[in-house]
């Protein structure tokens, strides 16, 4: 497994409110996108990555979904508890997406915006989270169409986040990982500006996960960088 990371501040944003881990030993990974408060985004998003550090622990792979449940309760509680603590913080949030790789099984844990892709070796490029958000809603609930929906104002206003509130509901997802296919997960700083068409051809002929991130990344550049852009990707 080969592993690449990449965050930038974009072109318009005062700080980087994104943040990463990857821990290749144990094929565990972590992409948050920060909110909320003068400066709350860039503590949420850090007290995310710090806290599931902490807290995700296991030995088997039946472990993994319940360790992941708790852990993301736990990053919960800390950004809830530190955001009633500090006036500047209050209602701080994060998205978070993790994903755990053991055994040609995939785990993901997902609150919020912020996605994960998969590209299977056969050349099928597939969402495997769903977005939290007004505009993901409406789309379910047939009241946008989905040529509409980039467009959507409330494409940005999430339904779900990590510490904004005392309880989260998280999704989890399994999917069956081979060698060959390709893992990104992503904050909404590239998928703003990057369609899914476009990163199916960046991964169809990907060679290096450094140098296809970095194209990525590129491609939401000169497209306005209107965002913190973080990738990490994985060739499996």
């Amino acid at each position: 497994m080969k592993v690449a990371a990449i965050t930038d501040i974009g072109l318009h944003r005062k700080r980087n409110e994104d943040c990463y881990f990857i821990n290749e030993e144990r094929s565990f990974f972590i992409v948050c996108d920060g909110m909320g408060g003068h400066k709350g985004g860039d503590v949420a998003s850090r007290l995310a990555v710090q806290t599931m550090q902490k807290h995700l622990s296991f030995t088997t792979s039946a472990e993994i979904i319940p360790k992941l449940r708790n852990a993301v309760k736990m990053v919960n509680e800390a950004i809830y508890t530190k955001g009633r603590s500090d006036e500047s913080l209050f209602e701080m949030g994060t998205t978070l997406t993790a994903a755990v790789i053991r055994n040609g099984n995939m785990v993901v844990a997902h609150v919020g915006d912020s996605s994960l892709f998969l590209y299977k070796k056969d050349g099928r490029l597939k969402k495997v989270t769903r977005d939290h958000t007004l505009a993901e809603q409406m789309l379910t609930d047939g009241l946008l169409k989905k040529e509409e929906q980039p467009a959507n104002a409330y494409n940005h206003v999430l339904t779900r986040a990590v510490g904004v509130e005392s309880q989260v509901e998280v999704d989890i997802f399994q999917e069956e990982i081979m060698a060959g296919d390709w893992i990104m997960i992503c904050t909404d700083g590239l998928t703003d500006l990057v369609s899914e068409n476009e990163i199916y051809e960046k991964l169809k002929s990907a060679q290096e996960p450094q140098a296809t991130a970095q194209a990525l990344l590129d491609l939401a550049m000169n497209k306005g960088g209107y965002d913190n852009i973080t990738i990490v990707l994985l060739s499996v």
